[in-house]
């Protein structure tokens, strides 16, 4: 699973990421969601899940969601509901527990972080083509057979940011 945020009509880099790394799904945590209408016209036969930004006047997507792919529960939102900052995760933690969720997801800020609270994993993946304070970036999810492997951050080509690791 890719997950993207705050692509604000520039989307190159998103659909890049898909033909190199071919996931299952991809996750848009809003602001522009038309660009990830624009995913799901070119990726039709993939699950492509959005959520709605500060900036996303007039979209019908959500402004959180939990989705489970492989049974896996995890909490979607763009941030601005839940007091995000640019150095903090507001109450995402909070949410995404409050969800059963074991991965949280958000955007807003346009900066990377990737830190556990409690028994939640919290992920801003970036900025996919306005970062702040680091690369453009994006995150994948990687599932296997019902169990979360590995959340990675990347650069937009590809590169390696940080990887962590679940042990089962």
């Amino acid at each position: 699973m890719l997950i993207f945020a705050d692509s604000h009509g520039r989307n190159a880099g998103m659909f890049y990421a898909m033909e190199r790394e071919q996931p299952d799904c991809a996750v848009h945590l809003g602001d522009h969601t038309e660009d990830a209408d624009e995913l799901d016209r070119a990726y039709h036969n993939k699950p492509i899940y959005r959520v709605r930004g500060n900036n996303d006047y007039g979209s019908d997507a959500p402004y959180s969601a939990v989705i489970t792919p492989e049974n896996v529960p995890i909490y979607l939102t763009h941030g601005h509901k839940e007091r995000v900052s640019m150095y903090s995760c507001g109450i995402v933690p909070q949410k995404a527990a409050e969800n059963g969720c074991v991965f949280a997801f958000y955007g807003h800020t346009h900066r990377m972080l990737l830190e556990k609270y409690g028994g939640v994993w919290v992920c801003n993946p970036g900025s996919i083509s306005l970062p702040r304070g680091g690369p453009a970036s994006y995150a994948r999810l990687t599932i296997e057979n019902g169990m979360p492997i590995s959340l990675t951050l990347l650069e937009e080509d590809g590169g390696l940011i940080r990887e962590e690791r679940f042990g089962h």
